[in-house]
């Protein structure tokens, strides 16, 4: 089943009803370059680190050498794993635990990465949230390599409420939506 953010579609044209819908591109810079070094950040929770979240994850068996039953934490505030392994690359089926720091408070947003996608000009993943989430729904980072040399950052997400006491903050959820997309737009500028 395709995400519901349609990554791999140069034009997001069917939108599913009953969702709030997202796009927006962000210039990150030039050059093969700068997309190969988006790449590996891109694929290593950079954006999602860099703009103030924390990142629970398991490594797998490819990326340690041997099955771990340790899940790192990887922080902004020390930029390294807990369990000192570095940061796991994102694949599909992964289900990290993204944790929102307010203040001394850590608020877990349970997910599971449905999708991984490397192609020569279009590079990123979408992952889907679990029960738990504040909201409901799927977001997608994908780079692109414009044909003119130009390489985007496009934020695509469908959204709606969580459930249970979810419901009651959705208003702050959505102002919380907005802040973080904005922190994403600079988190790979180099």
């Amino acid at each position: 089943m395709e995400p519901l953010t349609q990554p791999l579609s140069p034009r997001w044209v069917d939108r599913p009803a009953d969702y709030r819908h997202f796009e927006s591109a962000y210039f990150v810079g030039h050059g093969s370059e700068t997309f190969d070094r988006c790449t590996e950040e891109l694929l290593h929770w950079e954006v999602k680190i860099r703009s103030g979240f924390d990142i629970g994850v398991q490594a797998s068996e490819d990326e340690t050498g041997s099955l771990s039953a340790d899940t790192g934490s990887l922080s902004a505030d020390t930029g390294s794993l807990s369990a000192g392994t570095g940061a796991p690359r994102v694949r599909a089926g992964q289900e990290p635990t993204i944790f929102v720091r307010l203040g001394p408070f850590r608020l877990p947003e349970p997910a599971r990465v449905i999708e991984v996608f490397e192609s020569e000009t279009r590079r990123g993943f979408t992952y889907g949230t679990k029960p738990g989430h504040p909201i409901t729904g799927e977001e997608s980072f994908i780079l692109i390599h414009a044909d003119d040399d130009r390489v985007f950052l496009v934020l695509r997400s469908v959204s709606r409420a969580g459930m249970g006491i979810w419901r009651f903050g959705e208003p702050f959820v959505r102002l919380a939506q907005i802040i973080y997309r904005r922190r994403y737009s600079r988190a790979l500028r180099g």
